[in-house]
């Protein structure tokens, strides 16, 4: 008998169906280049300070917008003065477009002064300015995994300056737009 039970063991054990199946999963994965983004950011505001109406003829003054100083050969200048400034920062650009657009005159009280712009780029806010010609500047970066910060300066000339004009301040408004990829 007992060389009959575990031969009766094996037989049951072998003789169970079994019920293990298989089946497959797929896996997946897409991949993608980091998305490039980009902020414009107005840092500061072009202020000509306070400038004196010439007794005589006509004068202008000019803030120049790499060194941020102003100047004038005729007019007497007081208070402080300060350079336009926007900063661009972004992530994962390979290339950016900054344009700005300026007014040909400064107005106040439906009076107007004019006014030529001028603007300059670095990559440091104080220091390092080059001037642009044109209304864009293109520019490069290291694209995906780096990040970035450009600033550009405005500057320019106020002139025809004369006893007539009206006291006040004359005001303007200098539109700068950003695009990346």
């Amino acid at each position: 008998m007992r060389s009959t039970l575990p031969l009766l063991v094996l037989s049951l054990w072998w003789g169970i169906p079994s019920s293990g199946q298989s089946t497959t999963v797929q896996v997946s994965i897409s991949l993608a280049s980091p998305s490039p983004t980009c902020s414009l950011t107005g840092d500061s505001s072009l202020n000509y300070g306070i400038v004196e109406k010439p007794g005589t003829g006509t004068g202008s003054v000019v803030v120049n917008p790499i060194t941020g100083a102003r100047t004038s050969a005729t007019l007497s200048l007081s208070g402080s003065s300060s350079v336009g400034q926007v900063r661009l920062g972004g992530a994962n650009v390979s290339t950016y477009t900054v344009s700005r657009n300026f007014p040909a005159t400064l107005t106040s009280s439906g009076e107007s002064l004019t006014y030529s712009g001028t603007w300059a780029r670095s990559t440091s806010a104080n220091s390092g300015y080059t001037l642009i010609s044109g209304a864009s500047y293109a520019g490069t970066s290291s694209g995906a995994g780096t990040s970035f910060t450009q600033y550009f300066r405005f500057g320019g000339t106020v002139s025809n300056i004369d006893l007539l004009d009206a006291n006040g301040t004359y005001t303007g408004t200098i539109t700068a737009t950003a695009a990346c990829n």
